[in-house]
């Protein structure tokens, strides 16, 4: 199907006075016309307007043009994508880490003891190291008196304006691979298709990461976060690590281990990997997911 976009200008009343109008606005349809009335209601929600009365859509008309965002028609399970590896018991992350020990601390068995029949509950027990899993790092992990979890802000991991780079098969990914992007106040989601060898030995070894020169790149476009699909950003067969110093130097936190990044678009999505409010940790695991409803 040829891309259809409308064009339109319209105006708003507020049912407490007042209103806005606009003209030449541009919209991605899937189909080749749209009523005005959902137009209206798209707009009004896109806009996030309250206390709205009459809309009128004017001077709408048609034309083929290549959609700027994901399609306004995806379905409900298509609009989140997670972006983690599950966590389980004996899960080896980084070599030479403890994989963590996940087991009850109160069974369904035992709590017959102290509920009636029929209300029986577990309480688990988990016992890892904070880079387990897909994790984010913050200041704290590199440095002794950045930011740690408990103080970098939900504006820095939460909802973020995301671009995905393609640098699938290579292995050290310079500023190349940048320049030219939109990538300033983003979530910088590097695809190198890594995530493939995850929870074998293949993992370690060999794995793509970003150069010093990207991070310096990065760092001074001012991106948010920088997140990868691999099992390390940095370089890992020496004692330097320039992508975290560059990185979390500049408050810019990382998320490692990252997977199904195939699935994202390039641009138009919101990225998330919230971690929980821990004083003194400088990583944990997150949840971390796409929203392609952006």
């Amino acid at each position: 199907m040829i891309d259809r976009r409308v064009i339109f200008d319209f105006d708003i009343a507020f049912t407490n006075g007042g209103g806005i109008q606009g003209q030449d606005f541009r919209l991605d349809i899937d189909g080749d016309t749209i009523d005005d009335k959902a137009l209206a209601d798209y707009l009004v929600k896109d806009m996030q307007l309250l206390m709205v009365g009459e809309v009128e859509i004017l001077n709408k008309h048609y034309i083929e043009e290549k959609h700027k965002r994901a399609a306004i028609n995806l379905a409900a399970d298509e609009l989140l994508i997670d972006l983690s590896h599950s966590i389980f018991d004996g899960l080896v992350t980084y070599k030479g880490l403890p994989a963590p020990i996940i087991c009850d601390y109160l069974s369904r068995e035992r709590s017959k003891e102290f509920y009636e029949a029929g209300t029986e509950f577990q309480i688990g027990k988990i016992e890892l190291v904070t880079n387990t899993g897909t994790y984010l790092d913050c200041p704290f992990h590199r440095f002794e008196h950045g930011k740690d979890l408990s103080q970098i802000a939900l504006e820095q991991c939460a909802e973020l304006d995301a671009i995905t780079i393609n640098a699938k098969d290579a292995t050290a990914i310079g500023r190349e691979y940048f320049v030219g992007k939109e990538i300033s106040n983003k979530a910088v989601l590097v695809y190198t298709g890594w995530a493939q060898h995850w929870n074998t030995a293949d993992y370690f070894e060999g794995h793509p990461y970003l150069t010093e020169d990207a991070a310096v790149y990065l760092r001074d476009c001012g991106v948010k976060l920088v997140g990868i699909d691999s099992h390390n950003i940095d370089n890992t067969t020496g004692k330097k690590r320039p992508v975290h110093s560059i990185l979390l130097g500049a408050e810019i936190l990382i998320v490692e281990h990252l997977c199904n990044l195939q699935l994202l678009p390039e641009n138009s999505f919101l990225f998330s990997a919230v971690p929980p409010k821990i004083e003194g940790a400088g990583t944990f695991p997150v949840r971390a997911y796409a929203n392609l409803k952006s």
